[in-house]
């Protein structure tokens, strides 16, 4: 199970790298393959330090989050994030049936 939903947004680091501009550090960011185990602290101390240097300035869940989860690619993040390919298959599944 997902530790905060900033891991569906770590999953995709090319999104965030075009979102953040310049001096964005995508090292920072947790390499884990399933990011759903990673504690949230360092879900959120990675955002920190990858956007620490760019222009829009450190991640904040209220300023940032919605705009970067509009951008980040399902594809990618359903990838590195088991329990969200579940709950899109879910979710699939119930609107086709409905």
């Amino acid at each position: 199970m997902i530790q905060v939903m900033e891991a569906w947004i770590v999953s995709d680091a090319e999104s965030m790298a075009r979102y953040s501009g310049q001096h964005f550090l995508r090292n920072a960011l947790p390499r884990s393959r399933s990011l759903e185990g990673v504690e949230k602290e360092r879900i959120y101390e990675a955002l920190k330090r990858a956007t620490a240097k760019t222009k829009k300035g450190a991640y904040h869940k209220i300023s940032r989050a919605a705009a970067l989860l509009e951008i980040i690619d399902p594809p990618v993040v359903r990838r590195r994030c088991p329990a969200c390919d579940r709950l899109f298959a879910k979710l699939t599944d119930a609107i086709g049936a409905a």
